[in-house]
């Protein structure tokens, strides 16, 4: 079907008018249908601004009315003590009843006029007056009906005496927000499920803002009347757009039907009819056309015949040509079999001189990687002698440190046997003073016993001094053990520190002999580092070297394979060549 229609201009050029018209009935139809809403809008807004007004009105008349004729007065009617209703069938509600001091007056004069409203107009769905806190005193007749306990039921038989204090209430009921010419305008879904447009005037009393008349308008209707007309809309541009579709086909199909005709004679002489012709009774576009192609049917046949003769003459010059072709295509097989043959062995040589240095190359890669490693232990070998020579150059300040230490310490030594022999000599000065205090305490004895009773307090003192004198020889005593065995101390120790000085000095040579080994081992490694160094640079140059051979001699190896690839395939093509030649000769001999 698609390829059909692809095939028929007329179905291409109706449908593309077709197109351009349903967008354009497209376009028109939501113009119409948009402007036709937006007008029946504001008519019905215009209706329900009008109604809330009239409302407004009545109740403060009534209001006034009430006031004049004392039936109620101004402070029963701004009464705000909402009392609770506790008996009666209002009591039993879900939602709590209040009553005031004017509800009860508005019940009787103000409902039957307030249902006035929805009697007269179905879209009316309530009309009701609010105080400033959002109390409905009276309500319409169909929501002030006995209640019945189902609490879904209730909701829309009994909506009076009740409190509105939700923001869309108190805001009706205060007319807060934006407002025009002085009506207030609120779109929601009530909670009945019932969308609407909820519109509130202002009410006073006495220049005093008592609250507002709420009138609640439904949308549905509206909706209703916009859906009516957008299906008439639709519904005549489909009519319209049918009849203009045939219309269309129609115009379209007749005016290209010689097109047609044209197309039918095109396809004869492309047959091979070459007498056709087209007869042109028009003198428009496609009259223009058959004689342009009647034209193009003379030159083509008038061409042909030239093209014919030159045939002949080609046919015979490409006979000679096929004869030399065909000769000269064997002398090139020939020579081009001996080339392959000849870049097939050379091909070979070339792969064995490949495997030969790839083998060298890894060969030398071997060694240069053996010298690098001898290089780096050499370079391991020349730090760690350093540090031994760091090492033994520290031992030996070392021990240097130590000698001049115990050096001090014989010294030390030294004096203290010197100052022992001192101590010595003292003590003997001691002892013999004790020895002469003693002698003169003997001699005070005997004098005092001499003296008799006078002498008693100085024989007293005399055994005091004698007291005195022992015990300085004991203590002297004392010290010459001491001093003796400092002295054998010292001198042991004196001889010690002889010996360990003696032991350090040998040490002290053996340290600098390992020193001066340690020297030469360093100077060993370093030319050991050096010359693995020089093997390693000479293997890297060796190694390039022979990688670059190896590089060469590979691409050597793809020349010669490309060589004798190609010598296989120009044998190939001279082949083809020299069968093309022969049946070129057989289709010359045939004509």
């Amino acid at each position: 079907m698609l390829s059909w229609i692809k095939r028929r201009i007329s179905i291409k050029i109706s449908l593309a008018l077709i197109v351009v018209l349903s967008l354009l009935g497209t376009l028109v139809s939501v113009y119409l249908v948009q402007t036709r809403a937006e007008a029946l809008e504001e008519m019905m807004l215009n209706k329900a601004r009008t109604l809330t007004k009239i409302g407004a009105r009545i109740v403060e008349q009534t209001f006034q009315q009430a006031i004049e004729s004392g039936h109620l007065t101004r402070e029963e009617i701004f009464d705000t003590d909402y009392r609770e209703i506790q008996e009666g069938p209002l009591s039993r509600s879900g939602a709590p009843k209040y009553h005031t001091a004017y509800d009860q007056y508005l019940d009787r004069r103000l409902q039957p006029i307030i249902d006035a409203f929805i009697e007269e107009d179905s879209m009316v769905v309530f009309a009701v007056p609010t105080d400033y806190n959002g109390y409905v005193p009276t309500h319409n007749s169909i929501y002030s009906r006995a209640l019945t306990g189902d609490p879904e039921q209730d909701l829309l038989r009994n909506r009076t005496k009740q409190i509105f204090d939700d923001p869309v209430g108190l805001r009706a009921a205060r007319v807060e927000g934006p407002q025009d010419g002085g009506i207030l305008r609120q779109s929601y879904r009530r909670d009945t499920g019932e969308r609407l447009w909820d519109l509130s005037a202002p009410i006073s009393v006495d220049g005093e803002r008592w609250g507002a008349f709420r009138l609640g308008f439904s949308i549905a209707q509206t909706d209703h009347e916009m859906a009516v007309l957008r299906n008439t809309v639709i519904a005549s541009m489909l009519v319209l757009l049918a009849a203009a579709a045939l219309t269309i086909y129609l115009v379209v199909t007749r005016i290209i039907r010689p097109l047609h005709e044209v197309t039918a004679t095109v396809e004869r002489i492309s047959e091979g009819h070459l007498d056709e012709t087209i007869t042109v009774d028009r003198e428009d576009e496609i009259g223009t056309l058959g004689r342009a192609v009647n034209h193009m049917t003379q030159m083509i046949v008038h061409n042909l015949k030239g093209e014919v003769d030159k045939s002949n003459s080609l046919i015979k010059n490409v006979k000679e040509a096929v004869l030399q072709l065909s000769s000269g295509a064997n002398e090139i097989m020939a020579i081009s079999a001996q080339q392959s043959s000849g870049a097939t062995q050379q091909a070979a040589a070339v792969q064995q001189a490949t495997s030969t240095s790839q083998e060298f190359a890894a060969t030398a890669r071997q060694v240069a990687d053996n010298a690098k490693r001898v290089e780096g232990l050499a370079e391991q070998a020349s730090q760690v002698s350093r540090n031994g020579r760091k090492a033994v150059e520290d031992a030996s300040a070392g021990m240097e440190e130590l000698r001049r230490q115990v050096r001090s310490v014989a010294d030390a030594m030294l004096d203290l046997g010197e100052n022992s022999h001192k101590i010595g000599g003292i003590v003997d000065i001691i002892e013999e003073l004790s020895d002469q205090t003693n002698l003169l305490a003997l001699n005070a004895a005997i004098e005092a016993a001499g003296a008799g009773e006078s002498g008693k307090r100085f024989a007293v003192v005399a055994n005091e001094v004698k007291r005195l004198a022992e015990r300085t020889v004991e203590a002297t005593n004392q010290i010459d053990n001491l001093i003796d065995r400092i002295q054998t101390s010292t001198n042991t120790t004196i001889m010690q520190t002889e010996e360990g000085t003696k032991k350090l000095d040998s040490a002290y040579q053996l340290v600098s002999r390992i020193a001066e080994v340690l020297d030469s081992i360093i100077v060993t490694v370093q030319q050991t580092t050096t010359a693995a160094g020089e093997i390693t640079v000479s293997t890297q140059h060796q190694l390039a070297a022979s990688e670059q051979m190896t590089e060469t001699i590979s691409e050597v190896s793809d020349v010669a394979g490309q060589v004798a690839s190609s010598a296989e395939e120009t044998a190939h093509a001279i082949a083809e060549l020299s069968e093309l030649a022969e049946r070129l000769r057989q289709l010359v001999d045939d004509k």
